[in-house]
């Protein structure tokens, strides 16, 4: 059973939150406009889910409907984002940020045992940082859907409801959508072999298709990821930290999660070295720390990186400066850069932080590095890995061509 309380004593207590988050002056004014607006709705009722959608519905029929542009949009999007933030505080005690949260997930009593119990379960089965906060995330979603339906036990789970739950994935590349599925699929067997829920209700989710690797990796030359190196502008403090990024990104090929969680214990200044745990393999990597890459983190150290007592190296520039950047943010400020440095942009491909891991793999190939060097270098658990990157090296391809003898029928 959920906790009960009043839709006025939840907005109070989720405001109070929001200031001691540090929350802007622009945006608490926007979150109270909506507080309050839903209290006057909501008069002296408990707090649901359902009584969110119903003072969305209602504010919607009320305005002829919701912008998504305009001077009025940012406005209107509060609605959906204070209602939204309701929903997670009142069910798990604290605020989900976009990728990241503040605070300690206090899971609903109904799920508090067995979902605490997989995920202990997962980091001593070995699983990475990525693979943790996948699980998290997905049950949390599905814990948020199931109280909008009124549902507060897994046994209350159907197959409708879980066709429904599927469908609120539509819009996610096909491989997301297999890996929250995955990630649910072992919630729920392990919930069934633990005697949580007195079925086997994975057998509920459907099974994606398997999709192999069919699509090349988007690459950029040397030259250009020089003039994208260059494009950055290191005057501003977020410049000086995506500067830092990009070059542990483009000279070690460094996944962007292990960028974001490096601390200064990492970095070894006298002997230039850099050594982390990756999160995705949880293998141990070391790599020499380039002389660029390491004046530019002591420029954002000394320059760029407010002060703030967390631990990373690279933190997000809005107070209270507790957490990494946020992986949209810094999509988006490479795009800028990549528009500076003048390299086009295929939107039909992929690309992104990890397209500077893919080059600098392609261009030590195409400059007659050998493959299990290369794996060294990004720090693959498999060497055969690497050969993944084969198939972007065209000119190495061209000397595979076989010498076809022409038939002379063929030439008639």
């Amino acid at each position: 059973m959920l906790r009960q309380i009043k839709v006025a004593d939840l907005c109070n207590e989720l405001e109070e939150k929001l200031v001691d988050l540090q929350y802007s002056e622009d945006s608490m004014r926007r979150y109270r406009k909506v507080f309050q607006e839903f209290k006057e709705y909501a008069g002296d009722c408990d707090y649901s889910q359902s009584k969110g959608t119903d003072f969305l519905l209602w504010k919607f029929k009320q305005l002829g409907g919701f912008v998504t542009s305009g001077e009025h949009s940012k406005n209107e999007m509060y609605y959906f984002r204070a209602i939204r933030s309701l929903a997670e505080y009142f069910n798990f005690g604290t605020l989900f940020r976009r990728h990241d949260y503040h605070g300690e997930i206090v899971w609903p009593i109904p799920f508090k045992e067995v979902t605490e119990g997989f995920l202990k379960y997962e980091v001593e089965y070995g699983c990475s940082h990525y693979q943790y906060r996948r699980c998290r995330d997905i049950i949390k979603d599905l814990i948020l859907f199931l109280d909008s339906a009124g549902i507060h036990d897994l046994n209350g789970i159907t197959p409708a409801l879980m066709s429904r739950f599927t469908e609120t994935m539509v819009g996610l590349a096909p491989v997301t959508i297999a890996e929250r599925l995955s990630a649910l699929r072992q919630y729920f067997k392990y919930a069934f072999l633990h005697e949580y829920v007195n079925k086997p209700i994975e057998v509920f989710l459907p099974h994606p298709p398997q999709r192999l690797r069919t699509k090349l990796p988007t690459v950029w030359n040397e030259e250009q990821i020089e003039h994208l190196i260059n494009s950055v502008d290191i005057t501003t403090p977020i410049g000086k930290r995506d500067y830092s990024i990009i070059l542990l990104g483009a000279r070690l090929g460094l996944r962007i999660g292990d960028i974001l969680s490096l601390t200064l214990n990492d970095i070894d200044w006298d002997k230039k070295l850099i050594t982390i745990i990756q999160s995705k393999t949880r293998e141990p990597l070391s790599l020499p720390l380039p002389d660029d890459a390491g004046w530019a983190i002591i420029d954002y150290l000394k320059n760029g990186r407010p002060v703030t007592d967390y631990p990373n190296i690279f933190v997000t520039h809005n107070a209270p400066y507790k957490g990494s950047p946020f992986k949209s943010t810094l999509r988006h400020n490479i795009n800028k850069a990549l528009k500076r440095a003048g390299i086009p942009i295929d939107k039909s491909k992929h690309y992104g932080w990890h397209t500077l891991r893919h080059s600098l793999a392609t261009n030590l190939l195409q400059n007659d590095v050998e493959t299990s060097t290369i794996s060294d270098i990004l720090g693959h658990s498999d060497p055969q890995v690497a050969k993944h990157y084969l198939r972007v090296d065209i000119n190495g391809l061209r000397k595979c061509a076989l010498e076809v003898e022409v038939k002379d029928y063929v030439k008639e």
